[in-house]
């Protein structure tokens, strides 16, 4: 997807030891076989500026208040790019998610809810790499795309989601800091110098809605900037933190869904319920 781009490794491979026609046995020098082995870790030494952490020089990455919501909805548009995502997370961890993304001509989509740690049911027409990569590839842009809304406007607002009151805009700049999301199997840069502009207010029933424009410059696969390039990425939604359900109900249905379990398919149900006495809840 646009302006999201999973990080390769991007550490340098170095080798150690004497070429083969080394006179080392003659020279008293010892064999490349006692050599001590050498570090594992070739990045040079300070913070890694693609990495979080909690220098000036580390990203910013989503670990503030705003990123523990109970509900968010957000459409993200980039040239070329449309997404909508929801993010439901109840007080049990049985996660609940949607995704829409056109791009050009390609269409995916999809429904995730969790059964317990090892279980979940999903409904889509994508193809999967394979059963051990298939909640990666549901789960990774809905989890990237909330989490960067929840990280700018941690960084824009300056005050807690409680503390919203009343219409407020909002803006963060960095010409130095990337920013930074992260899925189990995938990670997310955008690249310095980048600026967002918005607005939060209050919504209808606790939520609050807001409206981002991030300015940035996107990165290649490795992480690299791409330099004289420049993204535009709009995000409109709402987000809620009160009110967390404790479950999904077990009347949730599941008529159409599949099951998987351990990354493996099991028998289908009806519903949340059925679901559960067959896997066991959380």
């Amino acid at each position: 997807m646009i302006g999201l781009l999973a990080l390769a490794s991007t550490g340098a491979t170095l080798a150690q030891g004497l070429p083969p026609s080394s006179s080392a046995a003659t020279s008293g020098l010892p064999g490349a076989a006692t050599l001590p082995d050498l570090p594992t870790d070739h990045r040079l030494p300070g913070p890694d500026p693609r990495q979080c952490g909690s220098t000036k020089f580390s990203a910013l990455c989503a670990e503030g208040r705003w990123s523990d919501f109970a509900l968010m909805r957000v459409e993200m548009k980039a040239p070329g790019f449309v997404g909508v995502y929801s993010m439901d997370q109840p007080v049990n961890r049985d996660v609940h998610t949607t995704y829409s993304e056109t791009h050009g001509k390609t269409r995916r989509g999809g429904e995730v809810v969790f059964v317990n740690d090892d279980t979940f049911a999903y409904r889509s027409r994508d193809k999967f790499a394979s059963n051990e990569t298939m909640l990666d590839e549901l789960m990774s842009s809905p989890i990237l795309v909330t989490q960067l809304a929840g990280l700018l406007l941690d960084l824009g607002a300056l005050v807690g989601p409680a503390e919203i009151t009343k219409p407020l805009d909002i803006s963060a700049r960095s010409i130095t800091q990337y920013l930074r999301t992260e899925a189990p199997g995938m990670a997310a840069l955008f690249g310095p110098p980048w600026a967002m502009t918005g607005s939060v207010r209050p919504g209808e029933n606790g939520e609050l809605a807001f409206r981002l424009r991030l300015s940035h410059r996107p990165v290649d696969g490795r992480g690299r900037l791409q330099a004289g390039k420049r993204d535009v990425v709009d995000l409109v939604g709402t987000v809620n933190y009160g009110n967390r359900r404790k479950a999904m109900p077990d009347t949730f249905d599941l008529v159409g869904w599949k099951l998987m379990n351990r990354n493996n398919p099991i028998d289908p149900v009806a519903t949340m319920e059925e679901a559960r006495r067959a896997v066991g809840g959380r």
